[in-house]
């Protein structure tokens, strides 16, 4: 049922004129690491929903979908700094545009306006979606600890990756 909510949250930021694609499965890489600390994680159901006729895009992840090397690390972001029993997703709705991706990105009960630069390549019935971009953790509200700030780069590191099959 979540799955099929999540869909309907995107996919009701797109027309249903032109040629969609959607897929369930994308994936999304978050690195806020430094020096001193490995602060890496990976999520494989990021849902990506792009139309090809009018640009729209939208991607979503569920923070607790977000894998770390260590369960502690995992713990520790969703409870203490992404609150993700609060704030669920995190979620992107905007139009793909001449190599950048224009719209909203909401975190953390945040929503800021963004330009990222994004790839956006047809393959037959797929559509490769990637783009690599850094984001200011404060800026969403996300609070880092005096204690270990040394170890968190305030600049996360995000990568897209997703393949949507047209539907």
């Amino acid at each position: 049922m979540k799955i099929l909510l999540s869909i309907i949250t995107i996919a009701s930021c797109l027309s249903l004129s032109g040629q969609q694609y959607l897929t369930r499965q994308g994936t999304l890489t978050f690195d806020a690491g430094s020096p001193l600390e490995d602060i890496r994680a990976t999520s494989n159901s990021a849902t990506a929903v792009y139309d090809a006729e009018d640009g729209k895009l939208g991607v979503q992840v569920l923070m607790t979908s977000f894998k770390f090397r260590r369960a502690l690390m995992q713990e520790h972001f969703n409870e203490n700094y992404v609150e993700s029993e609060v704030y669920p997703k995190a979620v992107f709705k905007g139009l793909y545009k001449g190599n950048k991706a224009i719209g909203t990105l909401s975190i953390h009960g945040v929503s800021k306006d963004v330009i990222v630069p994004a790839e956006l390549l047809k393959e037959g019935n797929t559509v490769c979606l990637k783009a690599s971009f850094a984001l200011s953790i404060e800026d969403f509200g996300v609070g880092i600890p005096k204690a270990v700030a040394s170890k968190i780069d305030p600049k996360a590191k995000i990568s897209v990756d997703c393949k949507l099959q047209a539907r």
